[in-house]
């Protein structure tokens, strides 16, 4: 049963030619070498040899001795050919198909594989088909078709473009790159070569020769270094390990039903059943030697190289590669056999890289990745190459580098709104960014309730280390309150603490005794609703022992209104107009003086009405 045996028969030509001898159509007679060597003794419906072993049948029978001996096998062969693979032979009698001593169903497909070491067994309909060890008996594998069974290697297109044949003894895996529509089936790779389909393509799994394009009938045969199939009542064979492909032909042979099989011990023979059905052997002589292959001359190629994230949140670091040795069909790939890997390092942005550093360990490595630990803030490249097991060395790749974060976070929004706080409800904001990421942030602040300066910085427990980014409160009239924060990545790099921002509630005019002509008046403009009216020159609000180093003033400012004169522990800070076109609240911050403590003042300057809303005392 041929693998090659071609799905796609209806589509091939009966004469095996290189496509571009074909498309011309001027291609040569080939020569005719005549008969094969008679094996006397029987007649054959099915023949098969394998070393100095042919069989025939039906019933069946070998010879070792060129027919002057026959032994009866046994039995019929239930209408399937058997099979000769070098020292396995597989019948089918009975309903039963018997190899060795593994016995299956005869209705199975059932494949003794090229060189007799496997057979593969597949019941109707079944997704996969096993394989079995000949002499063990041991299952070795489940494969999904189309495979093709060679030595201990079974071949399949994995993907396309791919050819792998796996060893099911050692379990090494040798990928052959073939044409991308191509698909291999079973009886279709012997001894180096390779029968495809789907892409008329031959290949050489060993190398070195390149690629044929070819077509096959559909009765073809693969033998190790030909192929051979019926062209009218001859053998048409060709030579593989010609790069002409060159062809001979052989015969007559029997044209109904015919029997032909090449030599299952991988020797350049075939037996075939002649015009009378009589076994014949015929040993092509004239094929083209094997071509040996060149040496690996081609170094191993880097395929993927990592060195993680550009600048990373620990100190652990790590590089990986992947390196494929090229597949050449004139220089076939011995693959890849071992690492080196150097690094260098700078232990900060500022400065150069050190020299390259080849730890010993890490010359001739098995592995494709290497690690270290690196203190914070050092930037590590790393480069690595390859040797294949014919000692070609790649160069060194280029660098892959990756840095420790040593760079604390920095400060981008840092917020709290107006200084003087009008509103019933504060709150401070910020964010900050980072090489890497935030891990937490520390927030600390301090207060100055009315008429004191203020105290020293708190530290809330539930601030430090949080990961929250904004507080709100509830503001207190005439408390200055005021911030700091300060953030650290997940390497525990801390930036330093921020500009303290502040903000202070005002003290509501209702807070200010008056005195002359004031009256206390609404407003909806108005902070708290209320305010006190300066109805004369002279007239004044006052408070004692505020402190400070500067007043803002809320007032409502508009058309007619007066102004005030402004005095802090006896010292006049300044004057405020309230004159305006249009009538608002506004608050107006006076000059900046040294700190002081004492009596406040708002005393009318004019005889104009003037509308005090509120005072606030900044301490910062």
């Amino acid at each position: 049963m041929l693998g090659f045996r071609l799905k796609a028969a209806a589509a091939c030509v009966a004469v095996l030619l290189p496509l571009a001898v074909s498309e011309a159509g001027a291609a040569e007679p080939s020569p005719h070498l005549g008969e094969g060597v008679l094996v006397p003794g029987r007649t054959a419906v099915n023949v098969g040899m394998s070393g100095a072993r042919v069989v025939v049948s039906n019933p069946v029978y070998e010879t070792s001795d060129n027919g002057t001996t026959w032994t009866a096998t046994g039995g019929s062969n239930d209408g399937k050919p058997f099979q000769a693979e070098g020292p396995s032979l597989l019948t089918f009698d009975g309903g039963t198909a018997k190899v060795g001593g593994l016995t299956f169903p005869s209705a199975d497909e059932v494949v003794l594989g090229r060189g007799g070491k496997l057979v593969s067994h597949r019941a109707a309909g079944a997704a996969t088909a096993a394989v079995y060890d000949v002499v063990s008996q041991a299952k070795l594998a489940d494969v999904v078709p189309p495979f093709a069974l060679s030595g201990e290697t079974v071949w399949k297109v994995t993907s396309p473009g791919h050819l792998d044949g796996r060893n099911l003894t050692t379990g090494a895996v040798k990928t052959v790159l073939v044409a991308s529509a191509c698909s291999v089936g079973l009886g279709a790779v012997n001894g180096r070569w390779a029968v495809l389909s789907g892409c008329n393509q031959v290949v050489d799994v060993n190398g070195p020769q390149p690629p044929r394009n070819l077509t096959v009938a559909a009765d073809a045969q693969l033998g190790n270094g030909f192929t051979v199939q019926t062209s009218g009542s001859d053998l048409l064979v060709t030579d593989l390990n010609d790069p002409e492909l060159g062809q001979r032909r052989y015969g007559p042979v029997r044209t109904t039903t015919p029997s032909f099989r090449a030599d299952g011990s991988g020797l350049a023979r075939i037996a075939y059943a002649d015009a009378l059905s009589k076994p014949r052997v015929i040993t092509l002589s004239w094929l083209t030697p094997d071509p040996q292959p060149r040496p690996d001359s081609v170094a191993p190629v880097l395929k993927s190289a990592s060195a993680g994230d550009r600048v990373r949140d620990n100190t652990s670091l790590s590089f990986e590669w992947t390196y494929e040795d090229p597949q050449d069909p004139n220089s076939p790939a011995t693959g890849v056999d071992s690492y080196d890997v150097r690094y260098q390092q700078r232990p900060n942005r500022s400065t150069p890289y050190g020299a390259w550093i080849q730890p010993a360990a890490w010359q001739g490595l098995k592995t494709t990745g290497a690690s270290l630990s690196a203190p914070v803030g050092t930037d590590t490249c790393w480069q690595v190459r390859a040797r294949d097991y014919a000692g070609n060395v790649s160069a060194w790749s280029t660098s892959y580098c990756s840095e420790v974060d040593g760079t604390a976070p920095s400060l981008v929004t840092w917020r709290i709104g107006d200084r003087v706080q009008l509103s019933g409800s504060a709150t401070v904001r910020w964010a900050y960014k980072d090489d890497t990421d935030i891990a937490s942030y520390d927030v600390v602040y301090k207060v100055a309730a009315p008429g004191v300066a203020f105290g020293k910085w708190m530290y809330p427990a539930v601030w430090q280390g949080t990961r929250i980014t904004s507080i709100t409160w509830a503001p207190r009239f005439g408390w200055d309150e005021c911030f700091m924060v300060r953030a650290r990545d997940y390497l525990g790099n801390l930036s330093a603490w921020s500009a303290p921002i502040c903000s202070v509630a005002p003290q509501d005019d209702r807070a200010l005794t008056s005195a002359g002509s004031v009256t206390r008046s609404t407003s909806t403009l108005a902070f708290q609703g209320t305010t006190s009216v300066l109805r004369a020159n002279g007239a004044y609000l006052t408070k004692a022992t505020e402190a400070g180093l500067r007043i803002a003033l809320v007032a409502i400012h508009g058309p007619g209104q007066g102004r005030v004169d402004i005095y802090h522990a006896n010292i006049k800070v300044g004057t405020v107009s309230l004159a305006a076109t249009s009538t608002a609240r506004k608050v107006t911050y006076l000059p900046v003086t040294p700190f002081r403590t004492g009596v406040l003042k708002i005393v009318s300057t004019s005889t104009a009405p003037a509308a005090v809303d509120g005072v606030a005392f900044l301490r910062a």
